[in-house]
């Protein structure tokens, strides 16, 4: 057995640990073996098999096959949560953001989605899988930065021998940081990221109250101003999202919307509401004041690929609606890391800071 362990294995010290057994791609995965250090135990996961034997033995003796015994695996995530059910006993209302720019919000739907459903797609592994808070923060910050735009774009150019590998692999994880805290501010809302709706809410209690506080202590900072007296707050599970306006008077929230559970596609009311949630002004600049062929022009001279030319117009709610074309050919989302040769279209990498997103265009 030990030898069978050696130095030909994959070892990786992982944050997590996703099971891939339910993704097409482990054909080429036969086993995991993982070291538990918090339960201690070290156990062996194979597509119809679970097994586990107590490090205390490892660290005793020598262990065979026959020391280890079956184990029930977590169960997956289930379909959608329902925990909003619980949550909020009052009727839900249909909400929407104030002062929302309809000709911004419909250039960011040109472009995001795609964005959102191919990111969800690269690591599809992940996703329809049971993964843990460390991963779950993870993916809440590249979702948020993705909504918002608010990544770096790499452009590849030169040529690169045919070493086809994969972006993103079913034993890969995400390997950017979170954010640091559980309230996130974007422009007019606060994103609750909690994967427990009821958690969630007690944040939402407990930051209303101190910007209350705050308000009534120094009433003349604009940070502490409440506009309208309430604060709107988009409650965030990767799984769901939901709107929640808290006012002295009270609270109101709209219905749970399903986002990305792993099953199913996400609801065009959520992706809506995201949008409309995280939209930021845009100040007039004389570029809106130019014909739009001249805009598309100078839209267009930002970058080399198109990508980043189509985030920079969303941003400053310039130029043509972006329509996933360049040069009478469909921008497609790539999967491996192809033969490039000098005539090969631009490659657009979405980094977030120094991280790969698992997202390249071509």
């Amino acid at each position: 057995m030990y030898s069978r362990l050696g130095r030909r294995r994959n070892w990786r010290l992982q944050y997590d640990v996703v099971p891939p057994f339910q993704d097409p791609r482990h054909v080429h995965l036969k086993s995991i073996w993982t070291f538990d250090l918090d339960d201690d135990v070290l156990r062996l996961d194979k597509k119809d098999l679970n097994l586990q034997v107590p490090l205390n033995l490892v660290r005793f003796r020598s262990i065979t096959i026959a020391d280890f015994e079956p184990y029930q695996p977590p169960l997956a995530r289930s379909k959608h949560s329902l925990q909003s059910v619980f949550v909020f006993p009052r009727s839900w209302t249909n909400m929407t953001r104030n002062g929302v720019d309809r000709s911004q919000l419909l250039r960011y739907k040109a472009l995001v989605p795609i964005l959102l459903a191919d990111f969800v797609y690269q690591w599809r592994h992940v996703f329809g899988g049971r993964y843990n808070n460390a991963t779950f923060r993870r993916l809440a910050f590249a979702i948020i930065k993705i909504a918002t735009l608010d990544f770096r774009v790499e452009e590849v150019t030169q040529p690169r021998p045919p070493i086809a590998t994969h972006f993103i692999w079913i034993n890969d994880l995400p390997d950017w940081e979170p954010f640091s805290g559980d309230i996130v501010r974007v422009g007019g809302v606060s994103i609750v990221i909690s994967q427990h709706i009821p958690h969630a809410v007690s944040l939402i209690l407990k930051d209303f109250a101190k910007r209350n506080r705050q308000s009534a202590q120094d009433p003349q900072d604009p940070q502490n101003q409440l506009p309208g007296n309430s604060l709107t707050y988009l409650v965030f599970s990767v799984k769901e999202v939901i709107l929640f306006r808290m006012s002295r008077q009270g609270e109101r929230h709209s219905r749970t919307l399903r986002l990305f559970d792993g099953v199913e596609p996400p609801s065009d009311e959520a992706i809506d509401l995201l949008l409309e949630a995280t939209q930021t002004s845009v100040p007039t600049t004389r570029l809106h004041h130019l014909p739009m062929e001249l805009q598309d022009a100078a839209i267009r001279n930002v970058a080399a690929g198109p990508i980043e030319s189509a985030r920079v117009g969303c941003i400053l709610n310039a130029g043509s609606v972006f329509t996933w074309r360049r040069n009478n050919r469909s921008i497609r989302r790539q999967e491996v890391r192809a033969f490039r040769s000098p005539q090969s279209p631009v490659e657009s990498q979405i980094f977030f800071g120094d991280s790969f997103s698992g997202l390249a265009y071509k």
